[in-house]
């Protein structure tokens, strides 16, 4: 066989070959194995339970209630939020002295998105914050508004989710608007308390006593 000949039965082998794999079917993918049953209702009950727990950071500040947030982050808990980054429990040591300045606060909790993977959870959340607190000349009250979000890493222990760590950002601050009347000036009775003198407080107490 000539060079040529040799060099034209190698070209014909190859291009064989290259249509022969062309025309095998691919490998199939391994198919994703779906959750069982027990596995979605574990998903489901515990997407549930985080979304309490972020409820509960928002009453938490509205109301002062100290135990309340810290019972959303696990004792060795880190936090970033703004300039602040540190431990968790040092963040609501903080939160609470600029909450106990207030005369009224109200956060919205909204956009949950939550991923669970076995006793482990990333969370994100829009939150929108209302604070009414004295102006800085002391002769009068003003608002602002805040919003931003909170995405959170979480673990499960002994059946319970908590935070273990959370990113905090703020991400719109509105003007001041100076308040065209004190906060107290509302009827007795008809708003909220930042205390457990707050309606909340005192009707889940009946709740729990089954009146």
């Amino acid at each position: 066989m000539t060079g040529l000949n040799r060099r034209d039965a190698l070209t014909a082998a190859a291009l064989t070959g290259g249509l022969a794999l062309a025309a095998a079917p691919a490998a199939a993918a391994p198919k994703a194995r779906k959750p069982t049953a027990a596995q979605q209702l574990d998903m489901l009950v515990s997407r549930a339970e985080i979304e309490e727990v972020l409820y509960a950071y928002a009453r938490g500040n509205d109301h002062g209630d100290d135990a309340m947030i810290r019972g959303c982050f696990w004792p060795e808990s880190q936090h970033k939020h703004g300039r602040f980054e540190g431990s968790s429990s040092d963040f609501v040591g903080f939160a609470m002295k600029v909450g106990n300045t207030l005369k009224y606060s109200k956060h919205h909790i909204s956009n949950v998105s939550i991923r669970i993977d076995g006793d482990r959870a990333f969370s994100e959340c829009y939150y929108n914050a209302h604070h009414r607190r004295p102006d800085k000349a002391g002769t009068g009250e003003e608002d602002q508004w805040f919003e931003g979000r909170y995405i959170d890493l979480w673990e499960r222990r002994g059946g319970t989710w908590k935070i273990i760590f959370r990113r905090g950002t703020t991400d719109f601050n509105a003007p001041v608007t100076p308040a065209e009347a004190p906060y107290a000036a509302l009827p007795a009775g008809s708003h909220a308390e930042r205390s457990k003198d707050d309606a909340y407080y005192t009707m889940l107490a009946r709740f729990e006593a089954g009146k």
